[in-house]
């Protein structure tokens, strides 16, 4: 599981810098800490940071990242808020990072690829699943989200039974032990969860649906922090520009992409409950994943 060991790696170089005094006229950029060892949800974002940070280097200078103290995310973006922690970045949606009072990096972090949802399912309930053929069938399943998730509003609009779980393993133990049918997840995030939890007795992958909604997010941080505003979205926009961005997003897709055969799955489109609020017209960066890479 390479991403898996370079993200712990990476995070333990992260956890070191935060335990060193800054030099002089380097800037300090903090990230989320993981809620535990399998949680891989934030490596993408952490290395798309750092690539925005590299092309940006000789124009603006060196820098450092580090991680948070361990929080869910509704205390990280009340602690960005309040100016916690150096430069502390959150990747959310537009309706939480303005609620806390935060602004965003104008720059669609993941490239779109959040629309298409995929879902763990029960074991014993995955041949049932796979006879389901319309939205309404899949609602009347049981689904299950983190609390104050963006997904719980929109799947709620559509007719979803949803239960909200506070802890991120919670959401796993819920499917495997039957008191949830399904937990559908971003093909950014299912890949590498699923290799984390393929031990997990009850637990399996749905083989055949694919949810499709919009979900814009970007990178959110205090109003006071500009200067770190204005060079991530430049740094953003030159990586995306000379294709590295998108590189390095199919990299962290590839363990979602050899599992999920995304082309022959039954597409279901959701309705939102409102306008999704982008930030930004995020069209012309977004990634199609339903067609050949192009670079």
């Amino acid at each position: 599981m390479p991403h898996r060991r370079s993200w712990l790696l990476g995070m333990g170089v992260l956890l070191l810098g935060a335990a060193m005094p800054a030099r002089a006229h380097e800037l300090t950029i903090t990230l989320r800490a993981p809620d535990s060892p399998t949680d891989l949800r934030n490596a993408y974002v952490r290395d798309a940071v750092q690539l925005a940070l590299d092309k940006t280097r000789a124009s603006d200078g060196p820098y450092r990242l580090q991680l948070s103290r361990q929080m869910n995310k509704r205390r990280a973006l009340l602690e960005a808020a309040q100016q916690a922690a150096p430069n502390f970045l959150i990747a959310t949606g537009p309706e939480a990072g303005r609620a806390a009072g935060l602004v965003p990096v104008l720059f669609p972090i993941h490239l779109g690829v959040n629309r298409y949802r995929v879902c763990f399912v029960h074991g014993p309930q995955q041949a049932r699943v796979r006879e389901v053929g319309t939205l309404a069938e899949v609602a009347r399943l049981r689904h299950v989200q983190g609390r104050g998730w963006a997904d719980v509003d929109i799947l709620r609009a559509n007719g979803f039974t949803v239960e909200e779980v506070n802890t991120y393993e919670g959401l796993f133990q819920m499917v495997a032990l039957g008191r949830a049918d399904l937990f559908c997840r971003s093909v950014l995030e299912v890949g590498q969860e699923w290799q984390a939890h393929a031990g997990l007795r009850g637990l399996a992958l749905d083989d055949g649906l694919m949810l499709v909604y919009d979900l814009p997010q970007y990178l959110y941080t205090h109003p006071g922090n500009q200067a770190v505003i204005e060079r991530l979205a430049r740094g953003l926009r030159l990586a995306h520009a000379d294709g590295s961005l998108q590189a390095l997003l199919r990299q962290h897709l590839q363990p979602s992409l050899a599992l999920l055969n995304l082309a022959q799955r039954r597409q279901l489109p959701l309705t939102l409950p409102s306008p999704p609020g982008a930030e930004m017209d995020d069209r012309p960066f977004q990634l199609d994943l339903l067609r050949p890479a192009s670079r």
